[in-house]
């Protein structure tokens, strides 16, 4: 006698690999006769509780059982020699069942823990619950008002305001800057002049930097693509 558990499975497969599985069975080399013997009392207890048994646990007990018999016979090929049971497996065609069996069951155990993943990272969307209209029917338009105008006033209370301050840099005194600059060094390299200034700055001193160019106070030169931008003073 076994000591059963009845467990829910969702069909012959999935009791004959809990048994091939609980006894350590090697998938390849199935000893029918036990296997069968378990899966007759599991269908038993089931019995005995009841429990519906559906068509293909019992057809799944009669290839068992077939298979069972067919082993204990010895086997003849067309000569009338006697095969071995490496030559005719009847267990041969289970196998391959319970092996794709095994690789379909695999990938929904996977599919399930990635199922079981994403809902710490998805949620389903709330559910829509539509105010009933009869509700409203006693507030006014005077009422609904007042609450609009104290929702507001409570809203702008919270609220901090946002001063924006104009930045006074202009071209003219990045101009000036540049030019201040090549009195005292005739040559200055422009990332020199660059460097700790503020975003808005450099981009200030590169149009500032275009237009003495343009006027013709100034040359530049770039030896190297990205490189380092040369400012020269031009003598009149």
């Amino acid at each position: 006698m076994y000591n059963i558990k009845i467990e829910s499975f969702e069909g012959p497969f999935d009791l004959l690999f809990h048994l091939i599985e609980k006894n350590e069975i090697d998938i390849k080399d199935i000893p029918i006769a036990s296997v069968f013997d378990q899966y007759m009392e599991y269908l038993k207890a089931m019995q005995e509780m009841d429990l519906d048994i559906a068509t293909e646990f019992i057809l799944m007990a009669a290839t068992l059982l077939e298979i069972k018999s067919s082993m204990l016979l010895p086997k003849q090929n067309a000569e009338g020699q006697q095969m071995t049971i490496a030559d005719a497996d009847p267990r041969e065609e289970l196998v391959e069942k319970l092996i794709e069996y095994k690789r379909y069951k695999s990938i929904a155990n996977r599919l399930k823990d990635l199922n079981t993943l994403g809902t710490k990272f998805f949620r389903d969307e709330p559910e829509i619950k539509y105010v009933d209209k009869s509700l409203c029917l006693n507030y006014s338009a005077i009422d609904l008002k007042k609450t609009y105008m104290k929702i507001l006033q409570k809203s702008n209370n919270n609220v901090m305001p946002i001063r924006y301050a104009k930045d006074q840099i202009t071209i003219d005194d990045k101009i000036k800057e540049i030019l201040n600059k090549l009195i005292v060094t005739p040559v200055i390299k422009f990332g020199d002049f660059l460097r700790n200034l503020r975003k808005v700055e450099k981009i200030v001193s590169f149009v500032a930097l275009l237009e003495l160019i343009k006027l013709n106070k100034v040359a530049a030169e770039q030896k190297k693509t990205f490189g380092d931008i040369i400012i020269k003073s031009l003598k009149r």
